[in-house]
């Protein structure tokens, strides 16, 4: 035999392809797989019934394992010499894992379906504590599943309403109901809950009080945790105020704040007390722990307004601190915040709800003071007419009772008296809404171009139905249109409507719908120039609905200065608010050539939120 044919590799077996090979190979790695998964059935659910971390664990030490066998040098030479034999192993294996796989999937779909649908309970509480009562609505689920691993409850948490729907949303079974084009209409405040985590005992108390029966039994048995109101501020103002004093709560609450407020000129920035509790109560703090007489009610509670930050919630109010924060031209911020002590927690460890990155710039420290009020935190059950379930009652009443057992925030401080029971917390609000609001005349110009039909029509009716119990009972509000008849040409304001109060919102609502957004835009400064050119005698905030493409009409020159130049000088406008729809910026965010006050923001957290903040806002302008 020659060298040349000792040279020749061996024929393939006649009628034998590569493809039938391969085939081959695979119905054997099936097989293959088949039996492996067979044997390690009992492996397989005991990996699977291990944590999701220990199971992360195995399967990178096996694939490190695999890893570091094939670079034994043996293996490789092995592969060198018998190429084909390692191809049909390779198969082999792809077949067994393809087994594996399909049958995972098969077993967990029948594992799904195996599972009864768990019962759903809803819970509702103010923003700021939304995070924790999560974390432990999870925890609890965890805790309670079936045998087979089945959960036995879901549980959804959301938003309760403002303290001045709370009432009307239990009285008429969680819908909001309003007038809409001159027929009434309802829609639910989100969740209809089946309990309420509220903020202290007195706010469920005054509730009963007042005859709602939807409510469970009072009683100190219901307490799920306790916090206390602080002054937040960055550590560099609160080494400020240790050059002052040491231990700010061994002086008297006045002492404290005069010293920040007066030597170091801090402002205390506070939510709106109409939808806040904890406002509300921090309110009280302000009056009655500073020794103040009623005759300054009204000033102290305008300063608060003015430097709230334009702020709803406790956690708008995180929220606009930290942005403030963030501009590198405003430096330190010279603010305290009167919040609840968890919150400054969840701010500095970035779990502000909607509010990423908080306490990266400048992270908050905790004043504490023993006059200051403690937040009773109290777990209420909810029976709707109609709906009882006896099963559901005893899950709500097994989760109070888990719950009790593991309060919501447990390092808060030592135990206090919150001293706001049920009826001095109705007179405050009633003090807060009916004597020291003063009258606000809203005007509202609205962009009624063509361009601004989609995005701001049926947004800004829909916003001012929803802040209609935002108003107080002297307040009126005014809608005007701005638009040019042809392009480029002059500003055009009509009125929309002429006087309305907060129960005419629905028909001012419809009016704004109903209106023709079907002209070219025309320039803010000019729509300034243009208000109160009647009857209005007295200077009164505007705000401003707009796509944000008027900007572009300003004319010659930098927009900010124009629209500065035009605001200083209309006698009529005693500060400009432009909330912006459609879009996730401000052309024009500050204004310099002006006294009056300007802010631009947008609307991309809702309608109706921007134009809460800016009726907050604007109230302190007059």
């Amino acid at each position: 035999m020659s060298d040349i044919e000792q040279n020749e590799p061996a024929a393939t077996e006649p009628g034998r392809s590569p493809f039938a090979s391969a085939v081959q190979a695979a119905l054997i790695g099936a097989l293959a797989g088949a039996f492996v998964t067979w044997i390690s059935t009992p492996w397989l659910d005991l990996f699977k019934s291990q944590p999701f971390h220990i199971q992360l664990w195995v399967s990178l030490g096996a694939g490190v394992l695999v890893g570091a066998v094939t670079l034994i040098p043996m293996l490789r030479d092995l592969i060198q010499r018998h190429p084909k034999q390692v191809r049909t192993a390779l198969c082999v294996l792809a077949g067994g894992a393809l087994t594996t796989g399909v049958w995972t999937v098969v077993q967990a779909v029948a594992a799904d379906d195996q599972c009864p649908a768990p019962a759903e309970l809803r819970l509702v509480t103010a923003p700021e504590n939304v995070t924790e009562l999560t974390a432990r609505a999870q925890s609890y689920v965890r805790q309670h599943q079936t045998e087979d691993g089945c959960p036995v409850v879901r549980m959804t948490v959301g938003v309760a309403p403002p303290p001045i729907h709370l009432r009307d949303a239990f009285d008429n079974r969680w819908e909001w109901r309003e007038d809409r084009r001159d027929q009434p209409y309802a829609r639910l405040y989100d969740l209809q809950p089946d309990a309420w985590v509220a903020t202290s005992a007195a706010e469920p108390d005054e509730l009963r009080a007042g005859g709602l029966q939807s409510l469970g039994a009072p009683g100190p048995e219901n307490a799920v945790g306790r916090d206390r109101l602080v002054l937040a501020m960055t550590p560099q103002r609160r080494e400020e105020l240790s050059t002052y004093m040491d231990n700010p709560d061994g002086y008297a609450f006045r002492e404290v704040w005069d010293t920040l407020t007066k030597k170091m000129g801090m402002t205390v920035a506070r939510p709106f007390p109409e939808t806040s509790v904890a406002a509300l109560i921090g309110t009280h703090d302000v009056f009655h722990d500073r020794g103040l007489p009623r005759s300054r009610y009204p000033r102290a509670e305008q300063e608060l307004v003015e430097n709230g930050l334009g702020a709803d919630t406790v956690t708008s109010l995180l929220c606009e601190f930290d942005r403030l924060a963030d501009k590198a031209d405003t430096g330190d911020p010279k603010i305290a915040l009167l919040v609840p002590g968890h919150s400054v927690d969840d701010f500095n460890a970035n779990r502000v709800e909607g509010c990423e990155g908080t306490g990266d710039s400048a992270p908050l420290v905790a004043v504490r003071h023993h006059d200051l009020s403690t937040l009773d935190y109290r777990f209420v059950k909810v029976t709707w007419p109609d709906q009882r379930s006896a099963g559901r009652e005893k899950l709500v009443d097994h989760f109070g009772a888990w719950l009790r057992a593991h309060p919501l925030f447990p390092s808060a401080p030592g135990p206090g008296e919150s001293g706001l029971g049920p009826q001095e917390l109705g007179q405050l609000k009633r003090l807060v809404l009916d004597e020291l609001r003063p009258r606000l005349d809203l005007r509202l110009l609205i962009d009624t171009s063509g361009s601004a039909d989609r995005p701001v029509r049926v947004q800004a009716a829909e916003a001012v139905r929803a802040n209609s119990r935002l108003l107080g009972p002297r307040d009126e509000v005014q809608v005007f249109g701005l638009h040019a008849f042809t392009r480029n040409g002059p500003a055009v304001v009509t009125r929309i409507v002429a006087d309305g109060d907060r129960e005419q919102l629905g028909t001012v609502a419809a009016s704004i719908e109903n209106t023709a957004f079907d002209k070219w835009d025309a320039p803010a400064s000019a729509g300034l120039g243009r208000l109160g050119t009647g009857d209005e005698a007295v200077a009164t905030p505007v705000v401003l609905l707009t796509d944000g493409r008027l900007f572009d009409n300003e004319g010659r020159g930098d927009a900010a200065k124009v629209i500065a130049r035009a605001l200083e000088d209309a006698s009529t406008v005693s500060g400009l608010y432009v909330v912006v729809f459609g879009q996730d910026e401000c052309a024009v965010t500050a204004l310099q050539d002006t006294r009056k006050p300007y802010r631009c923001v947008t609307a991309s957290e809702g309608a109706d939120k921007a134009l809460t903040r800016a009726i907050i806002t604007v109230r302190g302008w007059r």
